[in-house]
């Protein structure tokens, strides 16, 4: 009977260290993808964003030129347009 509590004295205190153990396991670490040069990557996207609003501004100088012709059209077609009037003297129809 003392072997038998000896035995299953033994057995879990071995289940308590590996359950210790298995605790006590280090953690893996994240590693980050390697970075590159943050200084050149910044001045590329700086120059791309650049170029993408200078190509903007020139749309938006040919939009306004489109539309500063467009009221000139629309201004001379007012100016052609004949005033519609009524007659001067109308004749009783009979």
């Amino acid at each position: 009977m003392y072997g038998r509590t000896k035995l299953m004295g033994s057995a879990m205190g071995a289940v308590v260290f590996s359950v210790a153990l298995s605790a006590c396991r280090p953690v893996p670490i994240a590693t980050a993808p390697p970075k590159s040069d943050p200084v050149v990557d910044l001045s590329g996207k700086v120059q791309s964003l650049q170029k993408q609003v200078q190509e903007r501004d020139k749309r938006i100088e040919e939009l306004e030129a489109q539309l500063d012709a467009l009221k000139l059209i629309d201004q001379d077609r007012e100016k052609q347009r004949k005033p519609l009037r009524a007659p001067t003297s109308v004749e009783p129809f009979q």
